[in-house]
């Protein structure tokens, strides 16, 4: 909070209708038209990837896809629309994709929004179930080999805390929040890779103390990237 008493919000993204999430969310972006957003996405790339995230975000450098990251969005299309999905990376285990569980009703890709004053913070809920009018469990679709499951039971990772709370922000009650974890096989050297049949549920806690936790994290480094962004466009970016 001190970081963005002293720095003035300045994000690459505003809410617009040019967006591409905009069409299938209006009711929920309209109020918001014109503010500065940052996705959980973003502020996982400030603290772990900075400078890809400088290089793509603010220099406008395409980056070289990553075998792991598409492996990961075709785990996560594939659940979305209930099918295996094709692919061009020869990815195998596909019909273990019905290992996750499927309730009539679930929503996938859910988009929230919480509006955090000068920025919102948005996102989209991999799959939300309403167990009952206003109850809502909420779970992410992780892929990863043997060590990933571990950075998934951190107090860091924050982004089903900051979901279910944009949910609670809408008036719903939280149930469960957890991550589905995906055990993936093999790699770039050892191709292909594959979507293994050991997957499990990662429970997490949901508590203000949580909820406090991400929200600074994200006030932080909205300031740092906001500092970097207004220091960019002053001495490097070209109109």
């Amino acid at each position: 909070n001190n970081i963005m008493a002293k720095i003035k919000t300045n994000l690459p993204s505003k809410l617009s209708k040019d967006n591409w999430f905009y069409e299938a969310n209006k009711e929920l972006i309209e109020p918001h038209l014109g503010k500065f957003y940052i996705s959980y996405s973003t502020v996982s790339s400030w603290e772990d990837y900075r400078t890809d995230f400088i290089k793509q975000k603010l220099a406008g450098i395409k980056l070289p896809e990553s075998i792991y990251g598409n492996f990961g969005s075709w785990v996560g299309t594939s659940v979305e629309h209930g099918e295996i999905q094709s692919n061009n990376y020869g990815f195998t285990g596909g019909e273990n994709i019905n290992l996750i569980e499927r309730k009539e009703g679930d929503k996938y890709e859910r988009m929230i929004l919480i509006d955090m004053g000068e920025f919102c913070v948005i996102g989209f809920i991999d799959i939300m179930r309403e167990v009952s009018p206003l109850v809502a469990d909420v779970a992410d679709i992780k892929t990863g080999g043997a060590k990933k499951e571990e950075e998934y039971k951190k107090e860091s990772y924050i982004q089903l805390i900051l979901y279910a709370y944009a949910l609670m922000l809408e008036g719903y009650t939280i149930n469960n929040i957890g991550v589905w974890f995906c055990r993936r096989t093999g790699s770039h050297i050892k191709p292909p890779l594959n979507l293994s049949t050991e997957q499990f549920y990662i429970p997490l806690d949901y508590t203000e103390e949580r909820v406090k936790y991400a929200l600074d994290k994200v006030n932080r480094v909205v300031g740092e990237i906001s500092e970097f962004f207004t220091c960019f466009e002053k001495y490097f970016k070209i109109n």
